[in-house]
C-alpha cells in the first residue's frame, strides 16, 4: 500500500489522523510516517484495512445496496 493509497483510504473512511491512529492502534505520528512515506505500512495494518473493504462489500451486498 503507497502512502497516497493509505491516506485515501484515511479520507474515504472519513477518519482524522488521530482517529485512524485510535483505530488501528497506532501513534499520530506513525499516521504521518505512514501518509508521507517515511515509513512504509505495515503490512498487517494493510491486511486490516483491505479486510474492512471487503467486509463493507460483503455487508453491502447482503442489504441489496
Amino acid at each position: 500500500m503507497t502512502a497516497e493509497e493509505f491516506k485515501a483510504e484515511r479520507k474515504r473512511l472519513g477518519l482524522t489522523m488521530v482517529a485512524m491512529a485510535n483505530h488501528i492502534g497506532v501513534s499520530q505520528q506513525a499516521i504521518w510516517y505512514y501518509e508521507t512515506g517515511k515509513r512504509s505500512v505495515p503490512k498487517p495494518i494493510e491486511l486490516l484495512l483491505e479486510s474492512r473493504r471487503v467486509y463493507e462489500k460483503l455487508t453491502e451486498k447482503e442489504r441489496g445496496a
